[in-house]
C-alpha cells in the first residue's frame, strides 16, 4: 500500500511540473508577441525608439564618387557598412564588400572593425587589420569611397535634409 501512495504522489508531481512548464512557455510566447505587436504599432524597434544620432559618416567627394557627394549617414551602433541591403549603412560601390566593416561604441569610445572584406578597410589611408579606435574627423576608406567620421553629443546633427539611413 505504501508503494502505491509513493507512485501516485510522483505522478501528481510530474503532472504539476508539466503544467508549470506549459504555463511558462505560454507566458514567454505571449510576452514576445506583445513586444512584437508594440514594435509594429510604433514602427520602431525597441532599441531605436530612444536612440539619438550620436555619430555620422559624411562622404568625402572626389573624382570617383561625384554622384554621392554631400551624402551623410547616421550611425546607430553597432552599424554595419557594405553593399548588402540589410546593412545599416548601404554603400553603392562595386569595390565595397557585401559586409565590409562595422562601427561600434563601447564605453563612449568609437571603434572600427574590418569584417574580412576583400579590398580591406583603411583608416586615414592606413589599412586596418584589427579593431581600431575612431576619433572625430578620421577618414574611413571602403572600396573607392572615403567617409569622414563625425561624432556629436546626441543633441547636434548635420543638415537633416541630407541624412541617408
Amino acid at each position: 500500500m505504501d508503494m502505491e501512495w509513493v507512485l501516485l504522489t510522483l505522478r501528481a508531481l510530474a503532472v504539476l511540473i508539466l503544467y508549470a512548464f506549459l504555463l511558462l512557455v505560454v507566458y514567454l510566447i505571449w510576452r514576445d508577441l506583445h513586444l512584437v505587436a508594440s514594435d509594429q504599432h510604433t514602427g520602431h524597434g525597441i532599441a531605436v525608439t530612444n536612440a539619438k544620432p550620436v555619430a555620422w559618416l559624411r562622404i568625402v567627394p572626389d573624382m570617383d564618387t561625384p554622384s554621392q557627394a554631400e551624402m551623410v549617414f547616421v550611425v546607430f551602433p553597432p552599424a554595419t557598412l557594405g553593399r548588402a541591403e540589410d546593412n545599416q549603412i548601404v554603400l553603392q560601390d562595386e569595390w565595397v564588400s557585401a559586409y565590409h566593416a562595422r562601427i561600434d561604441n563601447h564605453a563612449g569610445r568609437w571603434w572600427l572593425t574590418d569584417l574580412g572584406s576583400r579590398n580591406g578597410t583603411r583608416l586615414n589611408d592606413a589599412p586596418i587589420t584589427e579593431t581600431t579606435p575612431l576619433t572625430k574627423g578620421d577618414i574611413i576608406g571602403l572600396g573607392r569611397l572615403k567617409l569622414r567620421f563625425e561624432a556629436g553629443d546626441g543633441t547636434s546633427h548635420p543638415d537633416p535634409h541630407i541624412i541617408q539611413t
